[in-house]
């Protein structure tokens, strides 16, 4: 009897494991991630803004709301707070003195075991932020990029920066890293800035968290209309 109940412990374990819909996130500050099927598969690398910090739960984040708009495939999220391009660089990067090494289990690498058919890139102010350049920011997405399209990924949406009060100079980069990356990744790219933005180029007040760095519900909401516009032209 009691190894009849055992194993019937074990059929139910197994039985739940396969029919669950959720996930856990990587590099969140929430608990779980809802998927749906299993079809296409969406890998998203980036920061905290990706990984749902500002929303009140995961599922009004702009990851979230993508994950249940994807009703016919699967979203796992790979983002993590404080994050830079040069943590989602391949495993055989070579490192650059005085910046972060690549992180195996959120990167590129890591991305590619999964075999998506659409990688989404959303690192948004954290490379300006330590003090890093643009070019920098370009070189490393550019690399990420390229490795993603020699081993089958058709199919991109990389963010800009969004606004970040800090100061003028830093703003003035943040525009930058936008121009640039709109520039560079033409069809791909997201504009994560204008639409969240204040006449002085910070984010808007009433969209931002009480952190009063990362967007709030309804900023969110925006910057995943913006997603859905790239998704539906990139898909």
């Amino acid at each position: 009897m009691r190894k009849t109940f055992t194993l019937f412990l074990l059929l139910s374990t197994l039985l739940a494991c396969k029919n669950s819909n959720q996930i856990a996130p990587q590099g969140s500050q929430f608990n779980t991630v809802k998927e749906t099927a299993q079809s296409p598969l969406v890998v998203i690398l980036g920061s905290s803004t990706a990984s749902g910090w500002g929303a009140s739960d995961y599922k009004h984040a702009w990851a979230g709301l993508f994950s249940s708009y994807l009703n016919n495939g699967k979203v796992i999220n790979l983002a993590k707070g404080g994050y830079t391009t040069y943590h989602i660089l391949p495993n055989d990067a070579d490192h650059v003195s005085s910046r972060p090494e690549s992180d195996t289990l959120r990167n590129i690498t890591a991305a590619l075991k999964m075999h998506p058919t659409l990688l989404m890139i959303s690192m948004t102010t954290n490379d300006v932020s330590n003090g890093y350049n643009v070019d920098e920011v370009i070189a490393n997405l550019n690399a990420v990029r390229a490795i993603a399209l020699a081993n089958g990924v058709r199919h991109f949406v990389i963010t800009t920066s969004h606004p970040r009060k800090v100061s003028a100079a830093v703003t003035k980069k943040y525009i930058e890293q936008r121009d640039r990356v709109l520039a560079v990744f033409k069809d791909e790219a997201v504009n994560f800035f204008d639409p969240v933005a204040d006449a002085d180029n910070y984010f808007r007040q009433d969209l931002l968290s009480a952190d009063g760095i990362h967007p709030n519900d309804q900023g969110h909401a925006i910057l995943f209309d913006q997603i859905k516009v790239a998704f539906e032209r990139n898909k």
